[in-house]
């Protein structure tokens, strides 16, 4: 009788994830909504990268992985300096689809009657938040068995960090009650199957690029 056959399947250990927003772009300081349009970032924004790459230095991270948006890659480019490791992009972790409503005032469109509290209505053309969920989740999952016991920092956007971050904690993801602002730092450990949040939406050191403008 043959022994136990051996598998490739790794042995999941924790990892802890650091999500990052990107910072101050331009569609945040028009107040619209970017979705999955490349908006870059303001002088404020790339003045802020480089305050939470200082926060960040001396953290060691074994990855550095951002979506393929320029807001989030350009962030993450500032803070990989620190570390002298290369910037991974996945599109998975791309800004929510927001379809029909890309440059729609935030204040206009939370009074559209498909806006949804609980967040699983999408708009004409864009994502429903579970579908948000399914690929996000997706590259964290294989993320987390590429890397076992690591250090990964994300850099990502404001609507998919908080889905994500809603989920580990069991909430229902509030969009527009929900905080996280540019360049906040999370923490989380994760073996695949369970999450802690050791730190959310940490935002002590924006206040370090001056007053948001209005």
């Amino acid at each position: 009788m043959d022994g136990p056959r051996a598998t490739s399947r790794p042995i999941v250990k924790p990892t802890t994830f650091y999500f990052v927003r990107h910072g101050e772009s331009e569609g945040n300081a028009a107040h619209v909504f970017t979705g999955q349009t490349d908006s870059p970032l303001t002088a404020r924004g790339r003045q802020q990268a480089e305050i939470v790459a200082d926060e960040l230095a001396k953290v060691k991270f074994d990855r550095i992985v951002s979506s393929d948006l320029s807001r989030t890659r350009d962030t993450a480019q500032v803070i990989a300096k620190r570390h002298r490791i290369p910037v991974e992009t996945l599109p998975e972790l791309r800004e929510i689809n927001v379809g029909a409503r890309t440059g729609t005032p935030f204040d206009e469109a939370r009074g559209l009657p498909n806006w949804s509290d609980d967040g699983f209505v999408s708009w004409p053309g864009g994502e429903t938040l579970d579908q948000v969920l399914a690929r996000t989740l997706g590259a964290i999952d294989r993320l987390t068995r590429e890397s076992p016991c690591k250090t990964i920092l994300i850099v990502g956007h404001g609507g998919v960090n908080r889905i994500v971050l809603s989920h580990f904690l069991g909430i229902l993801p509030k969009l527009d009650r929900t905080p996280g602002g540019n360049t906040s730092i999370s923490i989380v450990h994760t073996d695949g199957k369970t999450h802690t949040v050791e730190r959310l939406f940490a935002t002590d050191h924006v206040s370090k690029a001056g007053p948001k403008r209005t």
